[in-house]
């Protein structure tokens, strides 16, 4: 349904440019960027549902610094500190989406986000914290629900579409990782990442 949606939008974006009321023209056009921006999350999700390809060896230690730096160029505050050391088996796209959407959540509604990276010989975990003011503890599990998003953040401009840590989830789950979020102690919101250092073993 997401694919068939962009044509008949693409149709509508060009027959707007044609309104001669430039006001509605403008707030046509945002609808449609909203449409839009829908649309190409909806397709994301739905993939997430079903990431077959195969996995290889993962420099997660190369992936958060190019995250990182990556978000230093979006203006946003973030650090990022210990390491993995080994190469981890993964989905390489998959992760990267992931620890992007949980980075861009933190930025989005805590302002800053600092990421923290430890290992065992069995798994490893990543630690994504922001120094907002968190979530009450019967969000912390709906938040992940696909299309869910908090009432203080009803405006796609803020809130998003509700589907980056559905997301997220999603695409951890597919090799055998996890995701879940927490209040910190010192304040904020952190979401903890564990993926197994080999596919086939469980993570949860």
């Amino acid at each position: 349904i997401s694919h068939d949606l962009q044509t008949p939008i693409t149709r509508l974006r060009l027959r707007a440019e044609l309104l001669d009321d430039e006001p509605l023209r403008t707030r046509v056009q945002a609808d449609l960027d909203s449409m839009q921006a829908l649309i190409k999350e909806g397709l994301v999700y739905a993939r997430s549902l079903d990431d077959a390809a195969p996995a290889q060896a993962v420099d997660v230690d190369s992936l958060l610094e190019a995250l990182r730096e990556d978000a230093l160029d979006m203006g946003w505050k973030i650090s990022l500190s210990g390491s993995v050391g080994v190469p981890v088996l993964a989905r390489p796209t998959a992760v990267r989406r992931a620890l992007w959407n949980l980075i861009e959540n933190g930025a989005k509604f805590g302002g800053a986000v600092e990421i923290q990276v430890s290992s065992t010989p069995q798994m490893i975990e990543i630690h994504i914290r922001d120094p907002g003011p968190g979530l009450p503890a019967s969000e912390l599990e709906k938040v992940f629900e696909p299309f869910y998003r908090l009432e203080t953040s009803r405006n796609r401009d803020t809130g998003g579409t509700g589907l980056g840590l559905a997301i997220a989830r999603n695409l951890l789950r597919r090799q055998q990782g996890q995701v879940h979020l927490h209040n910190h102690p010192a304040g904020g919101l952190e979401a903890v990442v564990v993926l197994p250092r080999k596919p086939g073993s469980s993570a949860a």
